[in-house]
């Protein structure tokens, strides 16, 4: 006896099919259950604090490597004592106004003495950087090259002033950032 193929397979889809149809048949309900609110949980008492005053900590001892610089002596001040005379200079001294003493000025002294070579370059420089920022049509600046342009020629200004007082490297420093900005300006 021969089964056709078609017959083994039916068997196992038929029996398959039923069963999902009854599946599909039975009504299904959606239970729900009280949930019951949950057991209130003792929470037990903190426990008692102690608490420790702090230890000031003992301060570490750091050895000095270097020697203590030593103090600047400060200069005395004259004791101003009153004098005992009669009667007659406290009325002479009250009727002149008593002399103002001036503090005396602290003299300035130029950071390196300007010599005749390096005066000279700075004043090159300071002439290349004019006639670059004379180049330049201020009219037609944007004001943010305004301001460049206004900021180079304080900086010559500047440079002119430090070389008048001797001080050679900072006008030599101003001379550069006044030709720097001309250049930037200029385009070169």
């Amino acid at each position: 006896m021969r089964f056709p193929l078609r017959s083994i397979w039916s068997v196992p889809l038929v029996l398959t099919l039923a069963s999902a149809g009854a599946g599909c048949a039975q009504k299904t309900h959606a239970q729900t259950r009280a949930e019951q609110p949950p057991a209130t949980l003792d929470v037990p008492q903190p426990p008692p604090r102690v608490v420790v005053p702090p230890q000031p900590e003992a301060p570490e001892v750091v050895e000095e490597t270097q020697p203590p610089s030593p103090a600047r002596p400060r200069p005395a001040r004259p004791v101003q004592r009153p004098e005992a005379k009669p009667d007659t200079a406290r009325q002479d001294a009250a009727s002149e106004p008593a002399p103002i003493e001036t503090p005396p000025t602290p003299e300035t002294k130029p950071a390196r003495p300007a010599d005749a070579a390096g005066v000279a370059a700075v004043r090159q420089q300071m002439t290349r950087a004019s006639q670059n920022l004379g180049h330049v049509n201020y009219a037609g600046l944007s004001n943010d090259m305004k301001a460049q342009y206004d900021t180079a020629n304080r900086f010559l200004a500047l440079a002119d002033q430090a070389l008048k007082e001797g001080n050679l490297l900072f006008a030599s420093t101003l001379v550069d950032k006044a030709g720097a900005i001309a250049s930037l300006i200029t385009g070169q």
